[in-house]
C-alpha cells in the first residue's frame, strides 16, 4: 500500500492542473464551470492576498453557523466510522462470542454495505440536482437520512441471533456511507480565499472522533457491556442529523 502511494503521487503530479492550465479544457468548459459556481481563478485570488495560515482565519471560519454545523455533522458521521475501524471486531468476538473466522466474514459485510451507501448517495444527490431539486435538498437529504439510518445501530442491542446483529450493523454502516458525501458541501460553501483551510478544518474536526470514539467506547464497555456504547453511537448520529437540520440552513458560499 505504501508503494501504491508513491505511484499515485507521481500520477497526481503529472495529471493535476489548475483549471485554466489543463491541456484538454476549452474556453466553453471554463465558462460553464464559472456559471455553475466553480472557482477557476482560486490560485490567483489566494496569491494576491498573502498568507492565510493564521488563527484569525480559523476564528473566521468558526464564526459561521453554517460551517460549524457542517463540521459538527461530519464529526458525528466519522464517529460511526471509527467504531467500525476499532471496536467492531472485538464487539463480535468478545460480546457476541463469534469465532475469529466467522467474525472476519461478518466484519466484511457492513463495509460492503457502506460502499453501496456511498455510491448510492452520490448518484442520488447528483440526480436530484439534475431533476431540479434545490442544492439544499440534493446535498443535505442523503446525509440526514444516512445519519438517521446510522442510529439504527442501537437495534443490535435488542436481538441475539448473529444474523440480526449484522443486519443492524449493515443498516448503520450503509447509512454512514450515505452520509459521507459531506465533502460536496465544503466545495459549495468554502470562502474563495480559504478553500484549503476550510477543508483542513473540516478534516481536523471530523477526525477528532478518531481520538475520542475508541476511548469513549472503551470506557463505556470496560465491564464487557457494549450495549451503552451502541446507544452512544446512535445518539451521536442523531445529533449529526439535527446539526444538518437546525444549524446549516441555506447552502451558499461564505464571503
Amino acid at each position: 500500500m505504501g508503494g501504491l502511494g508513491f505511484v499515485f503521487a507521481v500520477i497526481w503530479v503529472k495529471s493535476i492542473y489548475e483549471v485554466k492550465d489543463h491541456p484538454r479544457v476549452s474556453p466553453a468548459e471554463i465558462e460553464y464551470i464559472e456559471q455553475g459556481g466553480g472557482l477557476v481563478n482560486a490560485d490567483r485570488v489566494i496569491k494576491t492576498k498573502g498568507s492565510l495560515l493564521t488563527w484569525a482565519a480559523v476564528k473566521e471560519l468558526l464564526s459561521h453557523r453554517m460551517l460549524v454545523g457542517i463540521y459538527l455533522g461530519q464529526y458525528c458521521i466519522t464517529t460511526l466510522t471509527w467504531f467500525f475501524l476499532t471496536w467492531f471486531p472485538k464487539y463480535l468476538v468478545d460480546y457476541r462470542h463469534l469465532s475469529i473466522i466467522k467474525s472476519g466474514i461478518y466484519v466484511s459485510l457492513p463495509f460492503i454495505a457502506a460502499f453501496v451507501g456511498t455510491q448510492l448517495a452520490g448518484f442520488a444527490s447528483d440526480r436530484m440536482l439534475r431533476s431540479g431539486q434545490t442544492l439544499e435538498t440534493a446535498r443535505k437529504l442523503p446525509i440526514i437520512l444516512g445519519l438517521f439510518l446510522s442510529a439504527g445501530i442501537m437495534g443490535a442491542n435488542f436481538v441475539d441471533r448473529p444474523e440480526y446483529v449484522i443486519g443492524f450493523m449493515c443498516l448503520a454502516f450503509f447509512g454512514n456511507g450515505m452520509a459521507s458525501i459531506g465533502w460536496s458541501l465544503v466545495s459549495h460553501v468554502a470562502p474563495r480565499r480559504l478553500i484549503g483551510l476550510t477543508g483542513g478544518t473540516f478534516n481536523f474536526i471530523s477526525n477528532l472522533s478518531g481520538i475520542f470514539t475508541p476511548l469513549i467506547i472503551g470506557y463505556i464497555a470496560k465491564n464487557g457491556n457494549f450495549a451503552p456504547g451502541l446507544t452512544y453511537i446512535a445518539a451521536v448520529a442523531v445529533i449529526g442529523a439535527l446539526a444538518y437540520i437546525l444549524m446549516i440552513g441555506k447552502l451558499e458560499r461564505v464571503e
